[in-house]
Formats: structure tokens, sequence, C-alpha cells
């Protein structure tokens, strides 16, 4: 089950962190600024259901570490939960998370909300989701945001701020 780490998720997702942190923020077109971090698993507490069994219900609480880049400087720090909303295969432990991530930045926070897809006990590709919101310079923010699943548990995630 420790396959099921989001890194970020974050996860989550959480995800959530890319090669190269750009906190002034560079326009993506269409009115959005991005911030890119990478992170890795800092610490993953699984809390199933029913042990040895993948359904819903089951939760992961877990932080990472954020850095500028791999091997870069870290600049701060994410905490979530996902839980299992969905099983598509049991056996297979494949299904649907609903995973919380906030994100503590040099000047506040951002927290994100995702629908995320788990195959084989593990996240992987691509997968998006929202900005709900944030505190200091990062009030009222909105926009999405992209976790890109990495071998070990690492991921890369990079925000794109509605202007």
């Amino acid at each position: 089950m420790r396959r099921l780490a989001v890194g970020t998720f974050v996860a989550v997702a959480v995800a959530l962190v890319g090669a190269g942190a750009t906190f002034a923020g560079s326009d993506h077109g269409h009115g959005h600024r991005g911030l890119t971090f990478f992170s890795t698993e800092n610490a993953f507490a699984p809390l199933p259901v029913t042990a040895g069994k993948f359904s819903v219900g089951d939760r992961v609480v877990f932080s990472d570490d954020l850095f500028t880049a791999k091997g870069g400087v870290q600049v701060g720090t994410d905490g979530g939960e996902c839980t299992t909303v969905r099983v598509t295969d049991a056996a297979a432990a494949s299904g649907v998370l609903q995973c919380l991530v906030t994100f503590s930045l040099p000047g506040g926070q951002i927290t994100t909300q995702a629908l995320n897809t788990l195959t084989g006990g593990g996240f992987a590709g691509a997968q998006t989701g929202a900005i709900t919101g944030g505190t200091g310079r990062y009030r009222g923010a909105t926009g999405q945001f992209t976790v890109d699943f990495l071998s070990g548990g690492a991921t890369n995630i990079t925000f794109y701020l509605d202007d």
C-alpha cells in the first residue's frame, strides 16, 4: 500500500512542484501565472478501513518537502489527505481518491482539491485539480494545478494561478 503515496499529493496531488520553481510567476497564457516545484515524501500514513483490503473510505495522510527543483533549495512543505471514493478493481488497488492538500510557501498557503486516479496501487502520469484558495500573498487564489507523478514517490507540481 506504500505505492499509494501521493508524494502530494499529492499528492496530490496533490497534487502535488516541478523542476525550477518560479516564484515571480511566469505567464502561461490566458492570464495565468505558473509556479512550479519538486516534492519529496516526508511522512506517509495509510489508514485502511479493513487491513489488507482496498475499499471506499481508505485514507492516506501525508506531508512532503517542496524544492525549487530536484536537488534544489527547500522552499516549503505540503500536507494533505486522500480518501478512496470509488473502487474500480479492489484486487489491483485501483480507483479514485479525493485529495485535499495545503501547500505552505513563502508568503502564504495555497489550498487544493482533486479527484485522482489510482491504478495498481499507485498514481501515474499527469493529473489536474483545482486551486480552491489561499492565504497571504495567495489570498483568494483560484486556478488549477497539475501533478506529474514520478518514480520513488516524487512529484512535479505546477500551479496555474488566475490573475
